[in-house]
């Protein structure tokens, strides 16, 4: 019953997870650290289901990829993994400009998923439909933690339009050596990534026990800006190559991938629940004004 109201609700507002279009990248795994030649440990899939039969594109345009699936009504289906070498290679591996966006459209609509993962190091993302991006994002994210090297948290944007100028303010100092609090602009066309990321220091702890600490780029603000017209809609995306939450930094890690809610799909009240018996459950509130209470 919640979930057919919470369907309801999505539809008057015309902001539901169900579409037939979306963007995306293949965003940082520890595994990818030095961009080895085998494409890393870590692989990418996508998970795609409908309530009917549908026909499901996965492409990047830059380079010519291009797979399609059919979905059968009620069931999942889960992609090929996503290129990690050669011409077709999608991962976003380092800073900066990656021209990589993945693309996935339907002929009808579909909920769906991305899962970056290896053997025990898994992390995965629901993705919104590009009718529902927004042009103003802040990243949330964690106390950067780790019990591995190389485990820098990352925040990227994709542009699903041509001519797309991104204004980025980070919140701390990152690898992209960009100052902190300091707004600088990115121009991007449809397909197009840009990835900002923190940085990483040494071992903090002992060989047996290692402790990697990190900036955490919570609070950075990733928005479209334009002199000529209106802003365009952006897809972003944060998280982290890998990250201990709770506990001792050299505990359980894992990486992390979300996409990114924009500031207009805020709200004023929330619900939450206990997940199942994990002994403690983490909250991260973020406000656009330091008055709000």
């Amino acid at each position: 019953m919640l979930l057919v109201f919470g369907q309801l609700v999505g539809f008057g507002q015309n902001f539901s997870n169900k579409g037939k279009d979306f963007w995306l990248g293949y965003g940082y795994h520890v595994a990818m650290a030095g961009n080895p030649t085998n494409g890393g440990a870590q692989d990418m899939v996508l998970y795609f289901t409908s309530d009917k039969n549908a026909n499901v594109t996965v492409e990047m345009p830059s380079n010519g990829y291009k797979l399609t699936y059919t979905v059968i009504a009620n069931q999942v289906t889960v992609s090929n993994p996503i290129p990690k070498t050669g011409t077709t290679d999608a991962r976003i591996y380092d800073t900066g400009y990656y021209n990589r966006g993945i693309h996935v459209y339907s002929d009808v609509d579909i909920v769906a998923y991305a899962h970056i993962y290896n053997t025990s190091v898994s992390g995965a993302s629901l993705l919104f439909p590009t009718n529902t991006l927004g042009k103003d994002y802040y990243v949330i994210g964690y106390n950067q933690s780790s019990n591995q090297t190389f485990s820098n948290a990352f925040a990227f944007v994709v542009a699903v339009e041509d001519n797309t100028v991104v204004e980025i303010t980070p919140s701390v100092s990152n690898k992209n050596n960009k100052a902190a609090s300091s707004p600088f602009t990115v121009n991007l066309n449809q397909g197009q990534v840009y990835n900002l990321m923190g940085t990483t220091t040494g071992n903090l702890g002992t060989a047996l026990n290692p402790i990697y600490l990190g900036t955490d780029l919570t609070g950075t603000r990733i928005r479209t800006i334009s002199t000529t017209g209106a802003c365009k809609k952006i897809a972003v995306f944060c998280g982290t190559g890998k990250i201990s939450i709770g506990g001792t930094a050299n505990g359980s890690a894992d990486n992390i991938i979300a996409q990114s809610l924009p500031a207009s799909a805020w709200g004023l009240k929330y619900l939450t629940s206990p997940t199942g018996t994990q002994p403690s459950n983490y909250y991260r509130i973020c406000v656009t004004d330091t008055a709000t209470i």
